[in-house]
């Protein structure tokens, strides 16, 4: 029996050859990459897909295949990195979705736009979370200049971006239509359309830019792995806990990031990284004021802080009979609603919080006053 010689040469030639790393954990079988797609049946796919609702029939092609492989596969890192993101953004999307009465699976668009990447731009100029144009921004009242790139602000892009699709649908009415026109303009949706004599998706696809060819498929595909990722052993890599739990609040005098920080026994940085749309670490001025998302425990301090300030400084009389209590909104809240909620009119939650517009927005703290009687009761 000859002893494998050549065996023996291409496995010492691969050691050589392999990076080397220090205080690594090694690989177990089922975190290899090619692994991951142990579970990867073409019939298993399908019927996994069948139990995902989107706001349209779905389809299961080669394309799509090809994005659920770079997802599991090839990209798993970029996508345990973007799981773990979706924890501070999908209540935005479902929140504002909600509010405009769009399908909440909306919300897996942005994965294919940037990753749930904020500070995300493209070569043709894109930004943000939802790849806006400047101009298309601007024409959805976003603010662009050497202060603010409010593409970049979770909160705002996200409003804007729900609106233009809820306007894409009124035109369209199919919401593969709507993606495609979200992608690649209407311009080009409509020639494509009168190119293929014809409103099918699936027939016209031929017609679209490359690019938008590959939009819907990725977008099915992004469903998939935020509802399946655990079959592929994916394990969504989590923002730091000071991340994890975020309130949001409206500011409307000019404050410095090191302000913010240095007021909330913050970093600078973390400050930065919650609030990528301030381009020069300071929120301006505001009379309809501009957002500032801090980490749930430091949202006392600085309320505290602006009190100092005499910013925000609230006065008012207390309700008889009533106590002080906080309210944390959920996604899709509006403001007639927790007045209903609350036994109050819609101006007292506005007085008691020095809200200048009749909105709220998801994580949110917002202070309330109750009848007693619910106190005794409880």
């Amino acid at each position: 029996m000859k002893f494998p010689w050549t065996l023996v040469a291409i496995m010492v030639a691969c050691y050589l050859v392999a990076p080397k790393q220090t205080n690594a954990r090694p690989l177990s079988a089922s975190e290899h990459p090619s692994n991951r797609l142990s579970t990867y049946n073409e019939g298993v796919i399908e019927a996994r897909l069948d139990q995902i609702q989107l706001p349209f029939e779905i389809k299961y092609n080669a394309k799509v295949r090809y994005y659920i492989k770079d997802y599991v596969a090839t990209g798993y890192k970029q996508t345990q990195d973007m799981l773990g993101r979706s924890l501070m953004y999908f209540p935005i999307f479902e929140h504002y979705l909600t509010i405009y009465g769009l399908p909440k699976e909306l919300m897996y668009l942005p994965i294919v736009e940037s990753a749930l990447n904020p500070r995300a731009k493209s070569t043709a100029g894109a930004a943000g979370l939802w790849q806006l144009m400047p101009s298309t921004a601007k024409d959805y009242g976003l603010r662009i200049d050497g202060q603010v790139d409010e593409r970049l602000d979770p909160y705002k892009s996200t409003e804007a971006a729900v609106q233009i699709l809820a306007d894409l649908y009124k035109q369209f009415r199919d919401w593969r239509l709507v993606l495609v026109a979200y992608n690649c303009g209407q311009g080009k949706l409509l020639q494509a359309m009168r190119t293929a004599n014809c409103k099918d998706y699936w027939e016209m696809e031929p017609y679209l830019p490359e690019q938008t060819q590959r939009y819907v498929p990725a977008y099915i595909a992004a469903a998939y792995v935020v509802n399946f990722y655990d079959h592929h052993d994916l394990r969504p890599e989590y923002p730091s806990l000071t991340l994890r739990e975020t309130r949001a609040l409206k500011v409307y005098q000019s404050l410095s990031f090191q302000e913010i920080a240095s007021a909330c026994g913050l970093s600078p940085s973390t400050v930065a990284l919650l609030n990528p749309g301030y381009v020069q670490k300071q929120i301006p001025a505001s009379s309809k004021g501009h957002f500032l998302i801090l980490p749930a425990s430091a949202v006392n301090v600085f309320k505290n802080f602006l009190a100092g300030k005499a910013i925000g400084n609230l006065h008012f009389s207390i309700p008889s009979n009533t106590f002080q209590s906080t309210y944390i909104v959920a996604k899709g809240d509006r403001i007639e609603s927790l007045a209903s909620l609350f036994q109050c009119k819609v101006e007292d939650i506005m007085k008691w919080n020095g809200l200048t517009e009749r909105e709220v927005f998801v994580n949110q703290e917002l202070i309330v006053f109750l009848p007693s009687e619910l106190s005794k009761r409880a």
